[in-house]
């Protein structure tokens, strides 16, 4: 149960958001949200609680994929795969050059990066600087790139270990060094959205949940619809208290490749079709905007090459 709780602190009253819970005989209460010295609106408290109950849990009822959209995604996958098949050693490596330079740009544009291609190409592959650009432009390639590296050797399912290295690597010189692979330690919010996500004190908690969800899902659906479920609980989660949207879309793309399927690139044009479709799943329960979504992105990714 959760409730509103004051402090009084040197004559000045403070107010959070604190959960209570019986353990046999005893309650225990527990600090999840701080206001600070002003009692929140009804709008902020209902925001609140949505956090600590329901809304970045995120429970499917049941597959949304229709069977159209599974055979056109399952057909073209299969043609890249024979086209892979056919390439030399040469013209993978420039297939892959091309393709990860452009999933670099396009998703770093999408939070806020303005690097051009060729100055991301410039910035991972020949280690320049690129006048007139923000530091932290720089930086968000190369770290991207170096990511991007890591994934490649990666096996396995997901866990908190990976999602915590992964995010160490694409935020290496933008956060403090103590801030890097962990979980953040004060409230985020997401921009442009009323939705809150979940509050520090239970991050862990719901980071281990997902993880635990994957497991027991992973053969339960579609694997083109299990990364994109896994997405839309990660960045409801937002773990970390900033570089969230890169590792999930880098997490999204390792389920695919688990699961037999070529990555995909989330193009910067369609930024705002990418943010409506989560927001879509946060708020109304349903992830068939966004299973849309990544399904015209992975048709879109591989129908231009």
């Amino acid at each position: 149960m959760a409730f509103l709780k004051t402090r009084q602190v040197d004559g000045k009253e403070y107010y959070y958001a604190c959960i209570s819970a019986r353990h046999g005989s005893r309650t225990e209460q527990k600090d999840v949200y701080y206001f600070g010295e002003r009692k929140p609106t009804k709008y902020e408290w209902q925001a609140v609680l949505d956090a600590l109950v329901s809304k970045d849990v995120f429970t499917p009822k049941g597959s949304e994929m229709e069977d159209g959209q599974r055979e056109r995604l399952e057909t073209l996958n299969t043609r890249m795969k024979r086209d892979f098949s056919q390439m030399s050693d040469s013209e993978k490596e420039n297939f892959w050059d091309k393709f990860y330079n452009d999933y670099i740009y396009n998703s770093n544009s999408i939070e806020g990066s303005t690097l051009s291609k060729d100055e991301t190409f410039s910035v991972t592959h020949d280690g320049r600087g690129v006048k007139g650009k923000k530091l932290k432009e720089i930086y968000m390639a190369r770290n991207l790139m170096s990511a991007i590296k890591f994934m490649t050797a990666c096996r396995g399912a997901p866990d908190v270990n990976l999602a915590k290295k992964l995010h160490a690597i694409v935020q290496e010189n933008i956060q403090p060094r103590d801030e890097l692979g962990e979980f953040k330690r004060r409230q985020n919010y997401i921009t442009g959205t009323d939705f809150l996500p979940t509050p520090p004190s239970l991050v862990n908690e719901r980071m281990r949940g997902l993880m635990r969800w994957y497991g027991l899902n992973k053969n339960k659906f579609h694997p083109f619809e299990l990364a994109a479920l896994f997405h839309i609980k990660f960045v409801s989660i937002h773990p970390f208290i900033d570089g969230n949207g890169r590792t999930a879309r880098l997490l999204h793309n390792h389920i695919l490749n688990e699961k037999g399927f070529a990555p995909l690139i989330y193009r910067t044009d369609t930024k705002q079709d990418y943010y409506s479709a989560l927001r879509s799943a946060q708020t109304y329960g349903s992830h068939r905007q966004f299973l849309d979504y990544t399904a015209q992105e992975f048709v879109a990714t591989y129908e231009g090459y």
